[in-house]
């Protein structure tokens, strides 16, 4: 009977490119989804159950923003959940490998989750904010206007995907490590970990606009770079 350790170097040797993926994500939330989604399978849960328990998680999380004090620990709380959460969603696609049981069914609901995950989160945090926190007006434009550039980067990541030639696909692509460090504010896992700062809310709120803004930066130059992978003939 192999050992847990040598099913997740197996799978680890099976894994998508890391290119156009950031830190984060290559060297934190890919290995620990690794070792869920062996766990997943050695207790039979499927990948569509594991997706499933993803967004239950992060739901729990997002609640507890909005109904809970905002405490120190709930912020320890609810970005320890959301970060768990977001391991979740990247072991479902492992658990389909593993099983060789990968379907377009199980993708879309992977991307449905995704997508439902993009508003929910910075929603939650546009409504905790205006219950709990002390902050002008003006700044609840701030989780609205992260709700826009979520919503069109994840959609113009799987558009660019689906149309750019084979030739520039990202699995023809090395890693850059300089690309792997520009696009750690775009990581769904840095905000999750940022709401570790929920109960020091002048510092959280500080922050999260200094995310947005990075993310409205990045989506400007991923923008210019998706028209022209887009716009490149087919070799």
């Amino acid at each position: 009977m192999t050992t847990l350790a040598a099913e997740i170097r197996s799978l680890a040797s099976a894994q998508k490119s890391s290119a156009g993926v950031s830190l984060y994500s290559r060297f934190i939330n890919r290995p620990f989804g690794r070792v869920l989604a062996v766990l997943a399978v050695r207790a039979r849960i499927s990948a569509n159950t594991v997706s499933l328990l993803s967004a239950g998680v992060t739901v729990v999380a997002l609640v507890l923003l909005i109904l809970m004090p905002p405490t120190v620990f709930i912020g320890l709380v609810s970005a320890s959940l959301l970060v768990f959460g977001f391991a979740l969603d990247s072991a479902d696609g492992q658990v389909a490998r593993i099983t060789d049981k990968s379907s377009p069914a199980g993708e879309w609901l992977d991307h449905i989750i995704d997508s439902g995950k993009m508003v929910a989160v910075h929603g939650a945090i546009l409504v905790a904010a205006f219950i709990r926190f002390s902050v002008p007006t003006w700044w609840l434009l701030v989780p609205l206007c992260f709700i826009f550039v979520s919503t069109v980067m994840f959609a113009g990541t799987l558009l660019t995907r689906f149309l750019q030639p084979p030739s520039v696909s990202a699995a023809t692509r090395k890693p850059s490590l300089v690309r792997a460090i520009g696009l750690l504010p775009a990581d769904y896992g840095i905000l999750a970990v940022v709401v570790t700062l929920w109960g020091f809310h002048g510092v959280f709120t500080l922050v999260y606009t200094g995310l947005f803004a990075a993310n409205a930066v990045i989506l400007l130059m991923l923008l210019a770079k998706w028209s022209r992978e887009v716009s490149r003939p087919a070799d």
